[in-house]
């Protein structure tokens, strides 16, 4: 069934117009970005895990763009949502600049927007995800669902990361 959605969405971004993505990135940038959702946000595990020897197994993600896994960020800022990884636990997070997402919020979603262009094919696609969201006792905890899970995050001071460039 997903890729089914995948494919219908696929064949639809190639049915549009330059404008119709322009339009649709422009949505993104002019709806809501709630302040108490902008900030670093540290995957902690499973929301009131019945099993513990699996909470840290969990994995936040955006399709098969991009994700985090257990102590790694989800970074929401005033223009773009980013998953950053670490590689190593001495290493510093990161982030590839291609993996950007749009993003806003509106009835408890966090609702995010990937755009790629292929110049060499002159293509673009766009692609939409939609992560529930609710907050804990405090705006402190963020509780998500991915992929049937439900994860909790906790909000963490500035994050010192990199963003590269894979060509």
């Amino acid at each position: 069934m997903k890729k089914v959605i995948f494919l219908t969405i696929i064949s639809l971004c190639f049915s549009c117009d330059k404008d119709e993505f322009e339009d649709k990135i422009n949505e993104y940038n002019n709806k809501p970005k709630s302040e108490d959702l902008k900030g670093f946000w540290q995957l902690k595990g499973l929301y009131k895990p019945e099993n513990n020897e699996n909470s840290n197994e969990v994995s936040l993600r955006n399709g098969t763009i991009a994700g985090i896994g257990s102590n790694e960020i989800l970074f929401l800022d005033d223009n773009y949502l980013r998953f950053l990884n670490k590689s190593n636990p001495n290493e510093k997070y990161a982030v590839d600049s291609k993996n950007r997402f749009y993003w806003c919020n509106e009835n408890n979603f966090i609702k995010s927007l990937y755009h790629q262009s292929f110049l060499y094919q002159n293509t673009e696609i766009i692609e939409e995800f939609q992560l529930p969201y609710r907050f804990g006792e405090t705006n402190d905890t963020l509780i998500v669902q991915s992929d049937g899970e439900i994860m909790y995050l906790l909000k963490t001071e500035d994050v010192d990361y990199e963003e590269y460039s894979v060509d």
